[in-house]
């Protein structure tokens, strides 16, 4: 069942029990929710649990763990390049600037 990211929790909590959903119960689809922040509803029709979150606290956390992210993958970018950079500078035989030519200009 969804998650819902709200900045009044306790409203949209309260619209649920008023439609008929039971609040403040064990989750049973995701054991270790928030029971406090748990609804249920058992119908004919659909069946499951609801989450509230208060919208700006988890996704912060979402956000931060995105940019540390996307910063261990430019640094995975950067190493690579600097690898091919001194790769082509070294050359393939390992003779510096030569890149492995054959001559007397040595």
């Amino acid at each position: 069942m969804p998650d819902i990211w709200t900045h009044h929790p306790e409203i949209v909590r309260d619209l649920l029990r008023e439609a008929g959903f039971t609040c403040g119960v064990e989750p049973r689809i995701l054991k270790g929710r928030d029971p406090d922040w748990t609804c249920i509803v058992d119908g004919n029709r659909i069946a499951g649990d609801i989450y509230i979150h208060q919208a700006g606290t988890t996704v912060s956390a979402g956000m931060a763990a995105l940019v540390f992210g996307l910063l261990g993958v430019l640094l995975l970018v950067a190493v690579c390049e600097a690898w091919v950079i001194h790769r082509l500078r070294r050359g393939p035989s390992g003779h510096g600037e030569s890149h492995g030519r054959l001559g007397c200009d040595g």
